[in-house]
């Protein structure tokens, strides 16, 4: 059986500062639903990441980096190539995790709500689909087109339990930056494409990244 915090692994790292952020007021759904038009690319799309993981369970931040690949709304592949290697493919609802040195494991998509939850999301913002994040997230933004933030909380009761919110912080039309917040205080940020290429430091805080990101 895989673990709360396996599932929260997966899920952190899937499925981006300059101004300073103010808050739309008229006109706000029209304004993030344009912005998520802008965000789409089609498929196959492939980015790098690096993800920082923060949790009461942990001794110092968990830093990995690899890539992420999107081949349509049910297909998502995550590489992690540094510091171990490891292949998590979801088809459908069907999740494979492959660790080197160690036995593929398998788990249905049911039994991850925080991961379902992210690829409706990713998947959603991938193909510039404001309509079907909507079924999925109440959707927040703030900021202009230099510094913007989409703020995402889970419609579902369930899985408000254990995701609480998703922000993506981007520049005109990339996003920087993919963070997730679970029910039980766990952080992590996810640094994507060119955000995620300068190195990151063993001892980075929470709030160095959120600023790096522009949050």
């Amino acid at each position: 059986m895989i673990s709360g915090t396996s599932i929260r692994s997966l899920a952190l790292t899937i499925l981006a500062l300059l101004a300073p952020l103010t808050a739309w007021s008229a006109g706000q759904t029209e304004s993030a639903d344009t912005l998520i038009g802008r965000l789409a690319k089609p498929a196959p799309a492939t980015v790098s990441f690096t993800e920082v993981r923060f949790s009461k369970l942990l001794r110092a931040p968990l830093i990995v980096s690899g890539d992420l690949g999107y081949s349509g709304p049910e297909s998502l592949d995550r590489r992690v190539t540094t510091p171990y290697r490891e292949h998590t493919s979801i088809r459908g609802e069907s999740v494979k995790v492959e660790r080197e040195g160690e036995k593929p494991r398998s788990f249905a998509l049911k039994h991850a709500p925080e991961l379902r939850g992210l690829l409706s999301g990713f998947s959603a913002m991938l193909s510039g689909d404001a309509a079907s994040l909507r079924k999925t997230f109440d959707v927040e933004m703030s900021g202009n087109d230099d510094a913007w933030t989409l703020k995402l909380t889970p419609t579902d009761t369930k899985a408000r339990r254990r995701l609480q919110r998703i922000e993506v912080n981007g520049h005109q039309s990339d996003p920087r930056c993919f963070s997730m917040t679970t029910a039980d205080g766990a952080s992590s940020v996810l640094l994507l494409g060119a955000n995620a290429a300068e190195p990151v430091a063993t001892d980075v805080t929470l709030v160095a990244l959120q600023r790096r990101c522009g949050a």
